[in-house]
Order: C-alpha cells, then structure tokens, then sequence
C-alpha cells in the first residue's frame, strides 16, 4: 500500500522485487493487490489518473505472468465532490430528506465521501460496467471493495422508498457480485457484515490497523485522549485487536476473515509484531503485508514466513469476557501424519502503558501427566504438570504463545521455527524403536530450519544422529534441538536415530 504516491513504475517496481524473493521460493505469496490512488477521483472508477499513463491493464498482466492474482481496491458506493461522476449526474446521489447529499464520512488524505443511491436501476448499472470491465477488460481477479457502508447510510431518502438500508447495500453486493463472476475473489471492507453472508468471499472484520496502539487522528496534546476513546472504528492496532479476535467464529463459517495486513516495520517493536502477527495467525484468514521487503530486516520478514499458510481454522476458545481486550485464546490442532492432536495456546498482555503482566498458562484440558511447552517466539521449552503453577512475565502489548503436548513414551515432535503451527509443516511422523522417519515441507523453501524433538533414551553419552544435522543441543533432559540442512520447497525427508 503506497498511498496517494502510488505510480505505475511504482508498481511494477514492488512486483519485481516480490519476484526476486519468488525465485528464491522463500516467500510463497499469491496475490499482488493495488490499493487506493490509482482513480482520477473517488466514483470515476473508469478513468485511472495520469501516474498510470498505459491503464491498469498493463499491470494486471504483469501480476498473471508472475504467477499472482492482480487486485485492485475500488469503493463502488463512495464517490467524492471532485469527481466528474458527481458533476454529471446528480440524480444519483443519495439524498436526505432536504434534499442534500448524505455524506458517508471522512477518509483519508482529507476527502469527504458521498454515497450513490443503490436503489436507483441506473446506478446499478453503472457499477456493473465499472465491475465487469476491471475484471474482463483490465483483467483483475481479486477485487477489495471497501467502504459498502456508504449503500446503507441512514437518514436518506431513496428512490426505491420500499427498500431499508440493508436492501440498498444487498442490492449493490448482488450486482458486484453477478458483474465479477462467480471465480473472481470478492473482499467486503468498512460493510455491515450480515449483507455480506452470502454475496463476498472474504470480510474485513476490524478497523484498519496502524503503527500506533490506540486511534491517533491528530497526534496534538489535548486531543489525543478523544479519539483513543473510539474502540471499534478508527485506525489502531488495539481495534485491530479487539474486533479481529471478537469474530474469529465468523471465519470458514460465513467468509474468510480479513484482519488487515501485517505491519512489519521497525515503528512496531518486536515484541508488539509478535503479538499482532499471532492475532492474526489465530484468525486463521488473510495474510496481507504491505511493507517493503527491502527495508523489513530478517528477523521481522520471519514473522510472515512463519505465518504462512494460513492455520487450518480460527481459535476455538477466546477469553472474550474477563478483560476489554481478549487476553488469552486457544486452538486445537490435528494431522494425518503421525502426530498426536496438540494446542496452541497464547496469552497477550494488552496495555497502554509501562507495567509487566504475570498470567498463568493455559492449560487446554485437566488431564493428568506431564506436557511439553515450547514457546514459538522465543523458542523457551519447558515442562508443566496439572495442578503446577507457571505464571508467565508479559511486558506491555506482547505475547507468549506456547506449543502444548502431552509428554508420551515414544519420539515426539515438540516445536519448530518453520511454521506457527509447529506440526502442520510435518509431513510424516513414524516411530519404529529409537528410529524416526520424518518429512519436512512448508510449501517455500528453508535454509535455516531448526526442529525440537523429544527423544527418550537420548543423552549426552547416547546423543541423536541425523544426516545432515548442523547441530544438536539438548536443552532439557532428552529433549534436541537440531538445525536441520537446506530444504527446498518440494520438502526433504530426514532419518533420526540413537
């Protein structure tokens, strides 16, 4: 997202150097998307500006020929005073009751947004044409449709007077929807959500997220403490946060939950970009960046290696009703390959201030016995039994988020580096005696993977073996960590014995 700077040479720059990673399959992306600034004005949705002299067309084959989906952003409802659409057609506009256009809000970079009527067959018509021509003509599959809420602003006199705020905006996502087709990607943003069941593939479901914790509008003493009372729709990561967490259920159940993109930047401490990218992780849908990979350093461009794919589905348990903020969730994960069912647990220290939390780990189920607790972010491994306590230090807006297992009598696969998920990136799992057969693949490939496995039997004197190993260091009593050699997209398998 390059804001109102945005150009075509821009554009194509960003998409070579996505490339460039591309051919290194370290970074499996495929959605290439152009967001806001490329319309001469809000509502002229036919007529790019003139930092895109060749059209858009140009562009989207570029993105199909790198192997992507070509996106584009657009506000189908929302035109703005400047643009020729409002010049030209008036009788479009939705109207109060004293006849003057109903305003759908203000946006940045300074723009006052009006609404078109959606109930006027004109009108209709009208967004049909722009729809099937960026998809037919221009040739974009993904479209990002934002600010839906402008179809349904109330106060407005209609005219369709029969239809509620919810038609007009139901009869606006029918007609994107019958245009695009049903195989181009649909994402609803700033909408309200039930219209969309049904007619979009994805949801934006929370404010915009920023570098900054709380809504900062004006960052001028006096007035920030009025907008970091908003909670809902702002741009902040504390609303990102709230709302994203909020309507996990929503996600695989009525679309795919868009949570806003990654902000990977040094502005957002360490600390802070982990626990927004397991926010995420624990959505379970989009994964967006918008950053330049040239100036995300290694360590932050990890983060959304890691992240990638998607978890299979969102948490089930979110701690929804003891803070503000969800302060802890949950998620139950299996696989075919081997390995016994495990949790990912994570608690969130979610404040606008200085001071540490203490939390008490999250255990998913009473069950007797000892468990295996890896820690993804800071690769800690320890062990917990029911009825212990291990209260867990949280600094402010920071996270833990551990790997849980049930310590068994045989070989176990404990924690990686290589995916959030720690498991869904083994392939296969099969313990014969102090021999184990496993098959490494994350659809990119790994040149510094590291594997912790816990290995009964094992010890300094009686250490594992793995061809090919660049190091094995056993941090707790038969438990390894071992730095796994180069693995390419297509996945390696690897033999362990001791």
């Amino acid at each position: 997202c390059h804001g109102p700077a945005v150009n075509d040479e821009l554009m194509h720059r960003s998409l070579s150097e996505l490339q460039a990673f591309g051919g290194s399959q370290e970074l499996p992306l495929n959605l290439f998307q152009l967001d806001d600034g490329w319309q001469s004005a809000w509502g002229d949705w036919l007529t790019p500006n003139d930092r895109f002299p060749r059209g858009l067309k140009p562009l989207a084959d570029a993105v199909k020929a790198a192997g992507m989906t070509p996106g584009i952003w657009l506000a189908p409802a929302a035109l703005t005073a400047t643009s020729q659409l409002f010049k030209d057609r008036p009788e479009w506009l939705l109207r109060d009751s004293f006849g003057k256009p109903v305003t759908g809000g203000f946006t940045a970079p300074g723009l006052w947004m009006y609404s078109l009527d959606t109930t006027n067959p004109e009108v209709l018509q009208y967004v049909h044409r722009v729809i099937h021509t960026i998809v037919n003509d221009w040739g974009f599959r993904y479209l990002k449709i934002d600010f839906l809420h402008c179809a349904a602003m109330p106060g407005a006199s209609r005219h369709d007077v029969t239809k509620s705020r919810a038609a007009a905006l139901d009869l606006l996502l029918k007609e994107v929807r019958t245009a695009a087709g049903p195989d181009v990607f649909i994402l609803g943003c700033a909408a309200p959500l039930g219209v969309c069941i049904g007619h979009v593939d994805a949801v934006r479901v929370s404010a915009d997220t920023a570098e900054h914790w709380e809504p900062m509008v004006l960052n001028v003493p006096g007035a920030r403490w009025f907008f970091a009372r908003d909670l809902t729709n702002l741009p902040s990561a504390r609303n990102m946060v709230c709302s994203t967490l909020a309507r996990a259920p929503m996600h695989g159940r009525l679309w795919v939950n868009d949570p806003d993109c990654l902000i990977l930047r040094e502005e957002v401490p360490l600390h802070e970009a982990h626990a927004l990218a397991t926010v995420a992780a624990l959505c379970a849908g989009s994964l967006i960046f918008s950053d330049s990979l040239e100036r995300i350093p290694l360590e932050r461009l990890a983060i959304l290696k890691a992240l990638l794919p998607p978890l299979p589905h969102a948490a089930q348990h979110v701690e929804l009703l003891a803070e503000k903020i969800p302060g802890a969730a949950v998620t139950t994960l299996t696989s075919a390959c081997g390995l016994d069912k495990w949790w990912l647990s994570a608690l969130f220290h979610w404040t606008r201030g200085s001071e540490c939390l203490q939390r008490e780990l999250r255990m998913p189920a009473d069950v007797p016995g000892e468990w295996h607790i890896f820690e993804f972010w800071s690769r800690r491994y320890f062990r917990h039994s029911l009825g212990s306590s291990r209260p867990e230090c949280l600094e402010p807006r920071s996270c833990s988020l551990f790997v849980l297992r049930q310590v068994a009598s045989t070989a176990q696969f404990v924690g990686s580096n290589i995916h959030i998920s720690c498991g869904l990136e083994v392939h296969e799992w099969q313990v014969t005696g102090r021999q184990v057969h496993l098959c490494i693949k994350a659809a990119r490939s790994l040149p510094e993977a590291r594997i912790w496995v816990y290995l009964p039997g094992s010890s300094q004197a009686c250490p594992p073996c793995l061809m090919g190993s660049k190091e094995e260091v056993e941090i707790y009593p038969e438990v390894w960590s071992l730095r796994l050699p180069y693995i390419s997209a297509d996945g390696a398998a690897f033999g362990i014995t001791w």
